[in-house]
């Protein structure tokens, strides 16, 4: 597995991870369900499990469950202005959003 991330994403990311430091250190990419737009994924801090792969960007490790990242592959975070979005890097170059859904997406 390979994380792209935004820097801006790494600078949040290493702040939360030094204002929780009675929290595990990792960060978890985990798949939270699906929607029209595709698949969606959260992050959360959390210790790393014998079924998890990790990659390191700039100090932070990044952990998935093996079996999502076999599924879903390389990850990206990506500074959405006012927050991040986390998505496979096959989707990256996708727009995002439920207009093709007629509406069905709350």
């Amino acid at each position: 597995m390979k994380v792209e991330a935004a820097q801006t994403a790494i600078d949040v990311l290493k702040e939360i991870v030094e204002e929780q430091s009675d929290q595990p250190t990792s960060v978890r990419m985990y798949f939270a369900g699906a929607a029209c737009s595709g698949p969606s994924f959260g992050l959360a801090l959390d210790d790393k499990k014998e079924s998890d792969v990790s990659y390191e960007v700039s100090g932070i490790e990044f952990i998935m469950d093996a079996q999502e990242s076999a599924q879903f592959g390389d990850m990206v975070i990506q500074d959405i202005g006012g927050g991040f979005r986390v998505i496979p890097d096959s989707m990256k170059d996708m727009q995002s959003g439920c207009s093709g859904c007629s509406g069905g997406c709350h």
